[in-house]
């Protein structure tokens, strides 16, 4: 299960990756880098951010329940769908076959699908938000994609020069 998930996971990973190499901010950060004002996340356990969009929690040994600080604004737990809002500790079932990963809301990831194309996994912004993702293209440009609310449901533009191709959409949780 985890080996499915990171293949997955790969094209979130790769444009992580690039970000990182052309900036030099690194890809899995410690919780104080995105979120300094956020006195009570900075010693909340063993969380750790990919990019800005992702947030994982280790928790050792299955069974139970564990409590997770996130930082401020909404959070959806990737596993369930479920929304939470952040600067607060929210409980999360601890099962030996997942690690709790929590998507910021607005956040664009790139996934790789069934048949391995890439696919947008989007998570619902906040009304009157936007929000964004990377993908590396074949060329090995990293290209933006912004998600906002229009007309009641969230649609995904992406920010490429004309006649440029486009990746295939896959609704995450919490999209109208």
């Amino acid at each position: 299960m985890a080996l499915a998930e990171r293949r997955r996971l790969l094209p979130y990973h790769a444009a992580l990756g690039a970000f990182a190499g052309l900036t030099g901010v690194p890809a899995v950060r410690p919780v104080w880098w995105n979120t300094p004002e956020d006195r009570g996340a900075a010693g909340a356990g063993t969380p750790s951010c990919w990019g800005t969009r992702s947030w994982s929690y280790r928790c050792w040994g299955p069974g139970g329940a564990a409590a997770v600080r996130l930082p401020g604004g909404r959070w959806y737990d990737t596993a369930t769908g479920r929304a939470y809002q952040g600067s607060a500790s929210v409980p999360v079932e601890v099962a030996a076959d997942r690690l709790p990963v929590f998507a910021r809301a607005g956040a664009v990831v790139p996934v790789r699908g069934a048949d391995g194309e890439v696919e947008w996994e989007v998570w619902a912004p906040a009304p009157g938000r936007t929000g964004a993702g990377m993908v590396v293209r074949e060329s090995g440009v990293l290209e933006r994609v912004v998600s906002r609310w229009e007309e009641g449901r969230v649609v995904v533009r992406e920010e490429l020069p004309a006649g440029r191709g486009r990746c295939r959409f896959r609704s995450g949780w919490g999209v109208g």
